[in-house]
């Protein structure tokens, strides 16, 4: 029983030496961060419609010109059909093999990008890039 009352006096004071080695930390100031310029143009993406639809027109019609690898079919006449495919079997969607993703991946991240060089290029033009 003695031993039993020993050990919290022990352990406190272990504690207090442990806790004068710890080094004093100084009080931190407040950080304050300020913008470096106000200026800051809030249409920093500056769409221009007309970007969105020449894009659209510029890929969907490419894409729409019959090629050999699709069996003389376009990219977007095969993306259209396996749409169709597939909402012929509506409740049940595409299965995670079916060619239908293949189509679909391929015809919008071709149009994306065409879309983002057509953005680029416009704006690029605008603020004198290509001069």
């Amino acid at each position: 029983m003695a031993a039993v009352c020993r050990a919290p006096a022990l352990s406190a004071r272990r504690s207090a030496r442990v806790a004068s080695r710890r080094p004093r930390v100084a009080a931190r100031k407040a950080v304050v961060v300020k913008a470096a310029s106000d200026d800051f143009d809030s249409d920093w993406l500056k769409t221009d419609p007309l970007v969105f639809v020449l894009g659209f027109m510029g890929w969907t019609v490419p894409s729409s010109i019959g090629v050999s690898s699709y069996g003389g079919s376009s990219l977007f006449g095969t993306f259209c059909n396996s749409i169709g495919e597939e909402l012929a079997k509506f409740p049940q969607g595409p299965s995670l093999g079916d060619d239908f993703w293949l189509y679909l991946i391929t015809w919008h991240v071709g149009l994306f990008t065409t879309m983002l060089l057509g953005q680029i290029g416009v704006q690029g033009r605008k603020q004198g890039y290509f001069d």
